[in-house]
């Protein structure tokens, strides 16, 4: 009874830290708007840069994330800890993706709601990139299968998509860059998103080789005297 406890503790701990980030984030940009922008309908840039760019926000919530991963493997019998292990992967995945595309989304609102003026914002608030990047990261080191060795093709294009994803305004950036035109370069950036996206939601249908519906199962035949 007291393993069970204990399992179910460091579980619901690691729900709320790894929550914690998101909540902090939105609370503090919804502070952040009020205090310099009260009555306005998008949210002022300074008020994106300051919570983008808070070292203690960032750093904060990579702590968070450490201390609910540890929390619940301790908490978790060893015989059941692969499967934990596994399913944090999965979650620091799409946790990855939520921080991104709420950075994005207020990245956009802060630039008056011009998607390629909110893709610059984006890049500038570079600690949300970051720290999307390291739950990315430390996904992979959690479960290097997903790239060496015995790789599971049912998780690799999920991981395939994700980073793709991750990479779609850094595309865009670069096409910047390049003194590419702005339809050129949003276009480089989205086309990335639109495949990483892809990628993701297709998962194992993409790279799994479809049955053979023409080869049937051959009975066995039972000699007779």
């Amino acid at each position: 009874m007291a393993k069970l406890n204990s399992k179910e503790l460091g579980e619901d701990a690691a729900f709320f830290l790894y929550l914690a980030p998101l909540v902090a984030a939105v609370a503090y940009g919804v502070y952040e708007w009020y205090l310099f922008g009260p009555k306005s309908y998008s949210m002022p840039g300074l008020a994106y840069v300051v919570v983008s760019k808070d070292p203690y926000l960032f750093l904060g919530s990579i702590v968070a994330i450490c201390v609910g991963f540890i929390l619940e493997v301790r908490a978790t019998p060893f015989s059941e800890r692969n499967n934990i292990v596994s399913a944090n992967t999965t979650r620091m995945q799409l946790l990855a993706v939520v921080v991104m595309i709420i950075s994005f989304a207020a990245a956009i609102s802060a630039a008056g709601y011009d998607i390629g003026n909110g893709a610059g914002n984006f890049l500038t608030g570079r600690y949300a990139l970051i720290f999307a990047f390291f739950l990315l990261g430390f996904s992979i080191l959690l479960s290097p299968k997903q790239l060496l060795g015995n790789v599971k093709m049912t998780v690799a294009p999920e991981f395939v998509g994700l980073l793709l994803m991750a990479m779609s305004p850094f595309a865009y950036y670069g096409a910047t860059k390049l003194n590419l035109e702005f339809p050129l370069a949003a276009g480089a950036g989205i086309a990335v998103l639109i495949i990483g996206i892809t990628v993701l939601l297709g998962g194992s249908k993409i790279f799994k080789r479809s049955p053979n519906p023409s080869r049937k199962p051959v009975s066995a035949q039972v000699p007779t005297s």
